[in-house]
């Protein structure tokens, strides 16, 4: 398009969609075969996914994946294992210089420290038992007693 404006011809910018001629026909959307298209691949794919569901071994043996963590299991073998080389013969020197009787102290020490803590244990238990009841009355519903 040209146009003559006060004796200077110009030329005008054409802007998409604005020209004079038929308007393209755009096709129309057959929107029920395309539902129909998602919903056969959809089924295709369920009854594949349902097919291997099936065709697995689910009651196979469980195994233990051992080893595959932070290493911890082995770290603590090896500990262990260096410990009881390390002292392995060493058990004359040791009556030597401690005497003979120095492990009979040394566990009734442990056994005198064990039942007390024993006892401690056994009131907590039954404190909790306690705690247990009261919990137990407040799920059912009721309230505490106002004084």
């Amino acid at each position: 398009v040209v146009v003559c404006v006060a004796g200077v011809r110009r030329a005008m910018v054409k802007v998409y969609g604005t020209s004079e001629g038929a308007p393209e026909r755009r096709e129309t959307v057959n929107v029920a075969r395309q539902l129909m298209a998602v919903i056969g691949i959809v089924g295709i794919a369920i009854v594949v996914c349902v097919a291997l569901i099936a065709s697995s071994n689910m009651k196979s043996e469980r195994t233990v994946m051992f080893g595959i963590g932070s290493g911890e299991e082995q770290e603590g073998a090896n500990a262990v294992y260096t410990t009881f080389e390390t002292f392995k013969d060493q058990e004359k020197e040791v009556e030597e210089l401690l005497g003979k009787d120095f492990y009979k102290e040394a566990f009734k020490e442990a056994e005198e420290k064990t039942e007390k803590e024993v006892e401690e244990v056994e009131a907590v238990v039954k404190e909790a038992q306690a705690e247990h009841k009261v919990l137990e009355i407040f799920a059912k519903g009721a309230d505490a007693p106002l004084k």
